[in-house]
């Protein structure tokens, strides 16, 4: 994993243990909900008439691992 050099305080994913500016950490995208991806649909109103909604499956965030963890 590539090492980043924290520009602010992080706190580890793994450890929970502080990440203080200036470290170096690891990035990591996690996901929450399921790994489909978004699905477009149609949907109708009362009049009949149909709209597009985006469905999100899930979603994913990133995560800071430190140096010890990695």
């Amino acid at each position: 994993m590539k090492m980043t050099k924290a520009r602010k305080k992080y706190t580890c994913d793994n450890c929970q243990g502080a990440i203080s500016k200036g470290e170096k950490y690891a990035k990591k995208s996690k996901r929450m909900g399921s790994s489909k991806p978004d699905t477009i649909e149609a949907r109708s109103m009362d009049n009949g008439d149909r709209y597009p909604v985006i469905v999100s499956h899930g979603f994913s965030y990133a995560v800071q691992i430190c140096e010890a963890c990695v």
